[in-house]
């Protein structure tokens, strides 16, 4: 589909008074670096993010002068860092037309009395717009309000807000929807039927027939989470629920047993940890996960890559004696003999007098998954055996977290899922989960004005099941 319209020009022209206090702090945050939001080269980039998408919400929205055209999006999301939209409007899909742009995401933030996060999708296309949405810090409802749009970063009077922004999944589009917005001689057009029809055609599959042909397996999830802990304590206990949401979807869409124990709260510290540990008994076809969040360190002299959780449960336990390495916990579970063993830890890897950074963060991740390929994910949780340990930074490095919970664990869960979409054309790989989940946090670190880069460890030794 060829680019039929300058939407830019026409947007330029608008004027509406919306929330002045907010706006006007949001147009002081973007307009310190518009200059570089928009880039100059109107030529597309080409990359297919719809190989790897997970997400896909639809926006519409109206320009005040022309009431009668109805604009609609589709925004294509991978993760924070690969995201494109295609966007028509009644004209364009008479002339079957359509433009599109890649995006790119920025957070910034107001500290003070207003404390407000804003986060914006910048296009790499001119007549594409800038869409931002903002929170107040500790209410991330927020973000299930329609984004605004722009077009004009310096004129904030011109802003709209969307009519509507909604997750769509690929069990609601049909071949008709896809085309408004593909035409049919791109690849991305076969690739998005190919996965509706993946999707419809596994529902009606019985995964129980499946798994049963495999042996009975439980999946044992461990969450050790410090969300009591004063300063990251939210963001623990987002991940938290975003760990229990994640592996107790994935056991139930697999039919496998859940053996869940959490150590959270009144109940974190280093003795339940250990009684955790030790109370573990996987069967050989089993798998074992073991997430932590929280505070990390290491030791001056420490010759371990590895991090120490930082186990203490109050202000006055000390460091030195609440403390397990990540690697005495992995080497404790590996000798337990279950088929996969996932070890991850989200937290700092630097000397013990410096704390974990939080900063202001928000993220279009869903809080569901309906786009998986089901063959996908038995492959990777019921196919393969062995063994992966992986942690947020490396030796000397702090792990950032921030309103929507630590990069590294985000960043995980987006890979994984990037790795079972529907859509996805390759075979899904631990090594490759662990290495985005790596660059992702990476990237993300990298890009922001408020943190500095993270790299991840990993070990992983994982083989297909014969």
């Amino acid at each position: 589909m060829a680019v039929g319209i300058h939407l830019a020009a026409i947007f330029q022209k608008q004027k509406r008074h919306m929330r002045t206090t907010i706006l006007s702090i949001l147009a002081l945050l973007l307009l310190a670096s518009c200059d570089s939001l928009l880039s100059s080269d109107n030529q597309a980039k080409g990359t297919s993010f719809e190989s790897n998408a997970q997400t896909f919400y639809e926006l519409t929205f109206k320009l005040p002068s022309d009431p009668d055209n109805q604009y609609v999006g589709l925004l294509i999301y991978t993760d924070d860092e690969h995201c494109k939209m295609r966007l028509v409007d009644d004209e364009m899909l008479k002339k079957n037309e359509c433009i599109m742009a890649d995006y790119t995401c920025h957070i910034e933030e107001k500290e003070g009395a207003d404390d407000i996060g804003v986060m914006y999708y910048t296009p790499d296309q001119e007549d594409m717009p800038v869409l931002m949405w903002m929170w107040e810090k500790g209410d991330l409802s927020d973000m299930n309000e329609a984004p605004y749009l722009a077009f004009d970063l310096e004129d904030s009077d011109s802003w709209i807000q969307t009519q509507s922004f909604v997750e769509i999944s690929l069990a609601d589009m049909d071949e008709e929807y896809i085309a408004q917005f593909y035409g049919k001689d791109e690849p991305e057009y076969q690739m998005m039927l190919q996965g509706i029809q993946t999707i419809q055609e596994q529902s009606s599959v019985d995964i129980q027939d499946i798994a049963s042909a495999e042996g009975d397996a439980t999946l044992h999830l461990m969450v050790v989470a410090n969300t009591d802990v004063s300063d990251i304590g939210p963001a623990c206990d987002i991940d938290l629920r975003r760990i229990r949401n994640e592996f107790g979807g994935i056991a139930k869409a697999l039919s496998m047993n859940l053996d869940e124990t959490l150590v959270s709260g009144n109940n974190f510290g280093v003795d339940n940890v250990v009684e955790a540990i030790d109370g573990l008994n996987p069967e050989p076809n089993d798998v074992v996960v073991f997430v932590y969040t929280g505070h990390g360190f290491r030791f001056r002299d420490q010759e371990d890559v590895y991090p120490c959780l930082d186990l203490t449960s109050n202000a006055y336990d000390d460091s030195d004696s609440n403390y397990l390495q990540l690697i005495d916990i992995y080497n404790a579970i590996v000798e337990k003999n279950a088929r996969l063993n996932l070890v991850l830890s989200d937290c700092c890897n630097s000397t013990i007098d410096i704390d974990q950074c939080m900063v202001r963060s928000n993220s279009l991740f869903s809080r569901s998954n309906t786009n998986f390929n089901l063959n996908k994910l038995f492959s990777l949780f019921m196919k393969s055996e062995g063994n992966i340990i992986a942690t947020a930074a490396s030796p000397g490095e702090v792990s950032w977290c921030g309103d929507n919970g630590g990069f590294f664990l985000l960043s995980f869960f987006e890979s994984l899922r990037s790795q079972i979409s529907a859509l996805n054309q390759d075979e899904p790989s631990w090594d490759t989960v662990i290495n985005n989940t790596i660059s992702s946090a990476a990237r993300k670190t990298d890009g922001s004005d408020y943190c500095k880069r993270q790299n991840g460890l990993k070990d992983v030794e994982v083989s297909n099941v014969q």
